[in-house]
């Protein structure tokens, strides 16, 4: 504008306010604004005070709105079927009649709502007076007022519970239902659509389900959408609205309007005009025309979608006889617009025109181009991740299972067809809790997408969960923990009490009476100092030991049960890092003990204590493994209803300590999948290929289980883990990964197939690297069982001692052969030779074989087995097999 400096401001305060505002207040009622605007009608109480202080006013419909019904239930407990209320349903929600979201009424309309028990609803309702407020109230009253009871307004008196809140402004109502779970609030539909809220389903006049955003969408066959279909002629030819815009509109609504895709709750949005602008200035007067005619212009009109309005139609549209019959200033400036160049006139004082720029404006716009711009590829390029992005999933926790994760996660990356990039960080079940759980800082969000633990939950860390973050135990295998030692030559036993006192460093030398009373035949040097070794950080195997120690001998073992104790502080009592830490210091260091589980102690050949049973049966865990008493002890926890029947329960009571059977072993840990319940928010790919994984490890149809020392749950057992599993609120619409074990024609080719069908390499070469070993090992055996043979055979000639493990030691013996027989009979001596030579030549052969082929093997074996290699410096050849 080159004329007259101009200002024009406009004041949100809600429909209610504005309205106040332009009435003014006692005695006088003069309107405190040149214009008030509201998405509802002037009151009838108000229109009366206007009208009886001498004043007209004026309705001057400029869009219509929708109001939206939004929500914070997790989508994937809502299902793909949306959440449905009708209006009576909708009236005792708001009116505090219904508060859960499992109650039967809600339940009816939506059977497929899967939400936690007794979940309460969280309703915002708004402050002051708000048109949305008597959108939702006029619409309620209207359809269910036997269920309502509120009233119609903008201005109610709502429910005081605690699960009701008020809240100010659109922008506070915004804040209630993306900061609370399991709320429920209204807004202009616009608001709710910017913000990516889910929204309730409605059903409209003509008995259609659909959510404000499906009605925008849609359109009619007057090329209307479903709110503009509100307001269309018809509704004008049915007279809701007004033939005279300064009658009393505080009636006119267009809720309920027949359609198939209309929206049941729309609101005409007006401009409220004193008819009488006499107390106006000349250019007040005129800016007032401009401005409304701009609003109603066909670009003001045209702006409104970009805020989710609409249009009203041309039939509502009666500003221009309104403004012939008000009583205006002698003078009015004439504001005229300039869309094209007009030369010269457009240079005029009272021109509006779009010519004119402001460095601002001219900012913003090219703002707004560069984020269409950065949107589109943002567009592109989830595009191009959804065809090819990389999968992940990444867990932690305890050490015990993490090379059975780590060929079953290898498995998975190696026979997809998406890129998989899945991890898992052996840190111990204490700090995998700890990540799986969160900290306050972070709002107790996992760090990491599942967790892992020889021990549930800890009671401290599960009721730390807030609502929301709650988690199931999925148990998946069971373990044994074993106390290995490192004295040479000695079989010891020990029960819980004597262990207790080891470990307490009551007892500190291995030639202690208690233990000779227990080991009478045990020898060690006097005063021979016992090195305890100890675990440090959270470790599931502490937790065993100390659980059992508790359980069986709680007198003498007073430092609790749990993942991390106290431990003693002398100069024996050695702090580890790890199962590798521990098995490290029962190889290296002479009269060590230390508790391991037990798979890692057997594949090392450690020397095991012997326990005491609950039925006084004294055995090693391998023994107790071989005659099924691991599995015999969660048999006992099925029957004896250790687990809970709710996997989202508190489990941190559950252990398998001592449980009855002749071979059942006492230190007996259940291994535990740690899984969030509501993933619904999680990246759908990510929460697929945790399905996936999850049932990968349950089923196990691979038998890696057993593969690596665990020993599987049983079928009781595995039901459980499936009920947890199944508990589990996955995204809506998310598409599960898929196994093919048999060849799918067409179908195994699908992006989402982990087929059994895909090779590695690698897979090949360790299969085949394996398979020699297996050779060796058998040819080995063989070997010895030959030379020992040959040995205690005179008839071959060598002589007692003969070992069968170095080619130049045999060739000694056999040296020593000839020279004792050299007297004998030429036919026994040649008998002899033709015995021995072919001995001799398969011993060179497979020793050769041995010293060129063991190296490499050992690496691939340890790989798979986690046997730790020799010390660097000491040979590995066939003298160190």
């Amino acid at each position: 504008l080159k004329g007259p400096d101009v200002r024009l401001t406009y004041r949100a305060v809600g429909s209610g306010t504005g309205q106040a505002e332009f009435v003014g207040d006692a005695p006088g009622y003069q309107a405190l604004t040149h214009f008030g605007s509201g998405d509802i009608p002037m009151s009838s109480d108000r229109y009366a005070t206007i009208t009886g202080s001498g004043r007209q006013m004026a309705h001057v419909p400029f869009s219509l709105g929708a109001i939206g019904i939004f929500h914070s239930v997790p989508e994937g407990e809502v299902g793909v079927d949306g959440l449905k209320m009708s209006s009576c349903l909708l009236a005792k929600v708001f009116s505090g009649q219904v508060t859960q979201w499992d109650d039967p009424d809600i339940l009816a309309e939506n059977p497929n709502l899967r939400v936690p028990s007794g979940t309460k609803i969280q309703v915002g309702h708004r402050t002051l007076g708000s048109s949305s407020t008597g959108g939702l109230a006029g619409y309620l009253e209207l359809k269910c007022s036997a269920s309502w009871g509120l009233g119609a307004g903008s201005s109610l008196t709502w429910p005081t519970s605690d699960s009701f809140t008020a809240v100010e402004g659109s922008p506070g109502m915004l804040d209630h239902i993306s900061g609370a779970k399991y709320a429920i609030g209204y807004l202009d539909a616009g608001h709710g659509h910017q913000r990516q809220l889910n929204e309730v389903m409605l059903m409209n006049k003509d008995r259609e389900w659909l959510t404000s955003l499906q009605s925008m969408g849609a359109t009619d066959g007057n090329g209307n959408n479903g709110v503009a279909a509100a307001g269309g002629a018809a509704a004008v030819a049915a007279n809701a609205i007004p033939s005279s815009a300064t009658d009393d509109w505080s009636s006119v609504n267009l809720f309920d309007q027949s359609g198939p895709s209309t929206w049941p709750i729309v609101l005409v949005s007006y401009i409220y005009i004193n008819t009488d602008i006499t107390n106006m200035t000349a250019d007040e007067a005129g800016l007032l025309k401009a401005f409304v005619d701009f609003v109603l212009s066909t670009e003001g009109q045209g702006m409104l979608p970009d805020f989710s309005f609409n249009g009203i139609p041309s039939a509502m549209n009666q500003f221009s006889s309104v403004w012939a019959s008000m009583t205006k200033p002698a003078t009015v400036t004439d504001f005229a617009f300039e869309s094209s160049t007009q030369p010269l006139v457009g240079q005029g004082e009272n021109i509006i025109s779009e010519k004119r720029n402001s460095y601002s404006l001219w900012k913003l716009s090219e703002m707004e181009i560069q984020l269409q711009e950065v949107e589109a590829r943002l567009h592109v390029t989830e595009r191009h991740l959804n065809d090819y992005g990389i999968v992940p999933l990444h867990g932690s926790g305890t050490t015990n299972p993490r090379n059975w994760f780590a060929k079953a996660m290898q498995q998975m990356e190696e026979r997809a067809r998406v890129p998989m990039l899945l991890t898992y960080r052996a840190v111990g079940s204490g700090t995998g809790q700890q990540e799986f759980a969160g900290q306050s800082s972070n709002g107790y969000k996992s760090y990491s997408h599942f967790g892992c633990g020889d021990i549930p939950m800890s009671e401290s860390l599960f009721r730390s969960l807030p609502s929301g973050e709650e988690m199931v135990h999925v148990p998946f295998a069971l373990g044994a923990i074993g106390i290995f030692h490192s004295v040479p030559g000695a079989t010891i036993s020990a029960d819980a009490c004597l262990l207790a006192k080891i470990f307490n460093g009551d007892i500190e030398t291995w030639d202690h009476p208690d233990i000779k009373v227990q080991n009478p035949s045990l020898t060690v040097p006097a005063g021979q100092r016992i090195i305890v070794g100890h675990r440090t950080l959270g470790s599931s195997s502490t937790g065993g030991l100390t659980g059992y120690l508790s359980k069986r001998c709680p007198t003498v073992w007073q430092r609790g049960a749990g993942s991390s104790v106290t431990w003693p502080t002398g100069e024996s009592s050695v702090a580890v890092e790890g199962s590798p830490g521990m098995q490290a210091l029962i190889r290296d260091r002479p009269y060590s003990i230390g508790y391991l589980d037990a798979g890692h102690g057997h594949d090392l050949n450690f020397a095991e204590i012997s326990l005491v049973n609950q039925a006084t049966t004294k055995l090693t865990s391998l023994q107790s493994i071989t005659r099924g008493g691991v599995a015999a002890a969660a048999t006992q926890g099925i029957a004896q209803n250790v687990f809970p029947a709710n996997p989202a329960d508190d489990w941190s009571a559950v252990n398998l300590y001592d449980m009855p059977g002749p071979d059942t072993w006492p230190i007996v840990l259940v291994s535990y999948l740690y899984v969030k319940k509501d993933q619904s928010q999680t990246n759908p790919k990510t929460a697929a290929a945790l399905k996936a994984f999850t049932e990968l490890i349950i089923e196990d149809d691979e038998k890696l289980c057993e593969e690596f020392g665990f020993t599987a749950p049983s079928a009781e057992m595995k039901t459980l883990a499936r009920g947890a599993l199944s508990s589990v609120v996955y995204p809506a619409g998310m598409e599960e990964f898929i196994f093919e074990s048999s060849t799918m024609p067409y179908d195994g080719m699908g992006d989402n197939v982990i087929s059994s069908k895909r090779h590695n390499y690698d897979e090949y070469d360790r299969a085949v690297l394996e398979g020699r070993i297996d050779a060796l090992e058998a040819a080995l055996a063989e070997l010895r069982s030959t030379v020992t043979t040959h040995r205690h055979n005179p008839s071959t000639g060598t002589t007692e001692g003969g070992q069968g493990g170095d080619d130049t030691l045999l060739q000694m013996q056999m040296h020593e052969h000839e020279h004792e027989h050299e007297h004998e009979h030429e036919h026994e001596h040649e008998d002899s030779e033709s015995n021995a030579l072919p001995i001799v030549a398969l011993i060179v052969a497979i020793v050769a074989l041995l010293i060129s082929s063991v190296p490499f093997c050992l690496v691939m074996k340890g790989t798979r087995r986690d046997v730790p290699m020799k010390h660097e410096g000491q040979s590995v050849g066939a003298s160190a097999l």
